[in-house]
């Protein structure tokens, strides 16, 4: 008997072992599946409205999907002129930039290196070749990644579009396979954690609005040129933890740049405050109160998913945290009751 179970479990553990190794060679399939099962998840809602009303689900996909594309539109037709215009005289910048550098790295060139710093480099000079072959293969790398990640973003609307028809197969084919005590209760912890989660989406996008407003009245406050495109570009890269604030500050401390080294300056020390405020105090609020769960907590959650997995554990940390919790919970009322 002992033996039997101890079969069991080794190979329960190989099969667990072999398919996320499968998993991680398809990467780049699976990548795109976990795209369109979140455009999925994002839309579910709506669809089921729709649906209510007596519309068929696929013409309640595509209901969803019209109004959507229709909204963004809208809004690109109302944003566009005044993005249009900063965007035109941007370009019309350009060749000044241009001008600017160029003329920076003239500067540099009539520089006289030291001998101790030329004899250094020509002692290294194979190794600087190496450096610069090594840094094209992993600009050809990002290339391929970049791709990789447009051809996901292109196929995951079709994909979402099936995940949404078929939805009720999907679901019921996993609840087979498990034990027919456990349907009950997965489905109930399933039902809290979708409803975290709808709410730490909503919170994820207030506070990137938040931080795109206060980006975009500090360029405005500092005199930075171009405030709308700034402030924009702040709050939509703010949705990616980490490297979104990043790049979404470049551009803003690039255009004051162009105008005087004192506004990049002021810019770079704005950007520095809104960040600190909006990863100490605005996220771990607003996502905090609407899930339930301590500010400290959501700070932890944030710096410890980045410490162990990177930028994907900065972005499941607070909904893999929030969701622990809803089965953390549940387990514990279960052996209360028991």
């Amino acid at each position: 008997m002992l033996k039997s179970k101890v079969f069991r479990y080794i190979f329960f553990a190989v099969v667990v072992t072999a398919t996320i190794y499968f998993l991680y060679l398809l990467k780049e399939i699976v990548f795109t599946f976990f795209i369109a099962g979140i455009l999925a998840y994002l839309i579910f809602r709506p669809v089921m409205y729709f649906e209510k009303k007596g519309i068929k689900r696929v013409w309640s996909i595509l209901i969803v999907y019209f109004i959507v594309i229709g909204f963004i539109l809208i809004s690109v037709w109302f944003a566009a002129p005044r993005i249009m215009d900063e965007l035109t005289e941007v370009a019309s910048m350009l060749p000044r930039y241009a001008d600017q550098a160029e003329h920076m790295v003239d500067e540099v060139e009539k520089m006289p290196l030291p001998h101790k710093l030329d004899k250094i480099v020509d002692d290294n000079i194979a190794q600087i070749e190496n450096y610069i072959y090594n840094g094209i293969n992993n600009l050809l790398g990002g290339v391929y990644d970049f791709l990789t990640r447009v051809i996901a973003l292109i196929f995951s609307p079709i994909l979402a579009f099936y995940i949404l028809k078929d939805w009720e197969y999907i679901r019921d084919s996993f609840l087979e396979f498990l034990p027919p005590g456990a349907k009950k209760d997965t489905i109930v912890i399933a039902d809290e954690i979708d409803s975290v989660l709808v709410e730490f989406l909503k919170g994820h996008l207030l506070v990137a609005g938040i931080v795109g407003l206060l980006v975009g009245l500090a360029a405005v406050i500092i005199g930075v040129k171009y405030p709308v495109i700034i402030g924009v570009i702040a709050g939509v890269s703010n949705l990616v933890p980490y490297f979104g604030p990043i790049l979404g500050g470049i551009p803003a401390i690039g255009i004051a740049l162009s105008e005087s080294l004192a506004l990049a300056i002021y810019m770079f020390i704005a950007l520095v405050l809104v960040q600190q405020v909006e990863a100490n105090v605005i996220t771990p609020r607003i996502i905090g109160d609407k899930l339930g769960i301590n500010p400290l907590t959501i700070v932890f959650a944030l710096l410890a998913g980045g410490k162990l997995f990177g930028l994907i554990g900065l972005l499941l940390a607070v909904p893999v945290m929030a969701s622990l919790k809803v089965i953390v919970k549940f387990a514990y009322l279960k052996i209360v009751e028991q």
